[in-house]
């Protein structure tokens, strides 16, 4: 029976693309490099911060803590612009309430961002769980944050899914023996080859998730 739903955010949960490629630009344009386009920029946006700076910047030569600072600085101007639910999201999470199905955040995105954005969209106190990136525990790929969530919600593996979009997300939840299911309406890249990931189940919106519950219940 599964009892919990984690969620990664960028690209899965949250709609965030707009405001991470208008905060690249922002950096792009204070060093006097050409600026990219949202469709470019969408496509890293579940990659980090250091995948907009490979963009227009070189680690041999570029001071990379430095800018990674400026982009955050930059980026909490910017992260309430559009943060926005996935269609389907809200409906999804109300529909796991009503089934006492809880919910909760495995992310590899900063907690100080998750917090602020959780908090604006009104979720902050219904997700049971949010583990991010600077926790402390070994961020996705690694199966850690995975395992660390289901000790911490005291359940097994195998009464967990996990929805995200990027490769990182099926490898971790595979390795942590929980059901990885790939969301193709994030930020997939076009040369993805996402039938050689292994993902246990694949959709195209969230709302085929209580369909999967039900399959595997």
């Amino acid at each position: 029976m599964i009892k919990k739903v984690l969620f990664d955010l960028d690209g899965t949960f949250i709609d965030s693309a707009h405001d991470l490629v208008k905060s690249a630009n922002d950096l792009y344009k204070s060093f006097n490099k050409h600026s990219i386009s949202f469709e470019e920029g969408r496509e890293i946006a579940s990659d980090g911060i250091k995948a907009f700076l490979n963009l227009r910047f070189d680690e041999a030569i570029d001071d990379f803590p430095s800018l990674t600072a400026e982009f955050i600085k930059i980026y909490k101007g910017n992260i309430l612009n559009n943060p926005v639910l996935f269609d389907g999201i809200q409906e999804l999470i109300d529909l796991l309430d009503n089934k006492k199905i809880g919910w909760g955040i495995i992310t590899n995105k900063h907690r100080c961002f998750v917090e602020i954005i959780l908090k604006f969209i009104n979720l902050e106190k219904r997700c049971q769980i949010l583990i991010c990136g600077d926790d402390g525990i070994s961020p996705k790929p690694s199966p850690d944050m995975m395992i660390s969530a289901c000790k911490s919600l005291e359940i097994n593996p195998d009464e967990v899914i996990y929805l995200g979009d990027a490769h990182k997300d099926i490898r971790s939840a595979k390795a942590a023996n929980i059901f990885a299911i790939l969301a193709c309406y994030g930020y997939l890249k076009k040369d993805d080859q996402i039938d050689k990931w292994e993902a246990d189940a694949i959709i195209n919106h969230p709302l085929e998730i209580p369909a999967l519950i039900e399959k595997l219940d």
